[in-house]
């Protein structure tokens, strides 16, 4: 039981950092020049950790159910 905590705890750090830096980049990319690199970052990476903490909570949720 131990080891399947360990591994939930480990894939939702992995999702979350993975969906912070998905977004940061994807900000980067579309807001750069309308409203400069720094905060189309802190935009991105905050749009991207709430869409994405939702995906990472679904999928992690059906991944033990099934």
């Amino acid at each position: 039981m131990g080891g399947q905590v360990a591994y939930l705890i480990l894939c939702l750090v992995a999702g979350l950092a993975a969906s912070l830096a998905g977004g940061a980049a994807s900000g980067l990319y579309v807001g750069r020049e309308a409203l400069g690199a720094e905060l189309a970052t802190y935009m991105g990476s905050l749009f991207g950790l709430l869409a994405g903490a939702g995906a990472v909570l679904l999928g992690l949720i059906l991944h033990f159910v099934i």
